[in-house]
């Protein structure tokens, strides 16, 4: 199943930009409801943590289906999320530091793991669309 969005008249296959946007502020929303319940566990300074929730945003906000350097960017990002929450999650089920934590951290690997996999169908079609119109 190709998935196809309409920018003005052009369609674009393959692009899950729209998906990947969601999932981030998706993720920012959680990670900024449950910061304060759970900046105890977290081991590196809250300026960062803020930092993680406005990248985000801002990633969410640049996403748009014309230029594959954001796909790229929605990569990274989405990526550094899953190592980051999935290591979390299991850091503080072997620890026992407590349900709630480990179920958020869970979630938000899941989330970013969707992301990753959105982004991921979206470079590589925005790729193989501009290799295909450069020959």
């Amino acid at each position: 199943m190709n998935y196809i969005v309409t920018h003005g008249s052009e369609k674009i296959e393959h692009y899950y930009g729209d998906a990947v946007r969601m999932l981030f502020l998706v993720a920012a929303i959680i990670m900024l409801t449950s910061l304060p319940m759970f900046d105890q566990y977290i081991n590196i300074p809250t300026v960062f943590s803020v930092l993680a929730i406005l990248i985000l945003g801002l990633a969410a906000g640049l996403t748009n289906p014309r230029q594959i350097w954001d796909a790229g960017i929605n990569m990274g990002v989405s990526s550094a999320g899953f190592l980051v929450f999935m290591t979390y999650a299991v850091n503080s089920y072997q620890a026992s530091t407590g349900e709630k934590f480990f179920l958020t951290n869970l979630v938000l690997g899941f989330t970013f793991l969707l992301s990753t996999y959105f982004s991921v169908k979206t470079f590589r079609g925005l790729f193989l669309q501009r290799r295909d119109s450069d020959k």
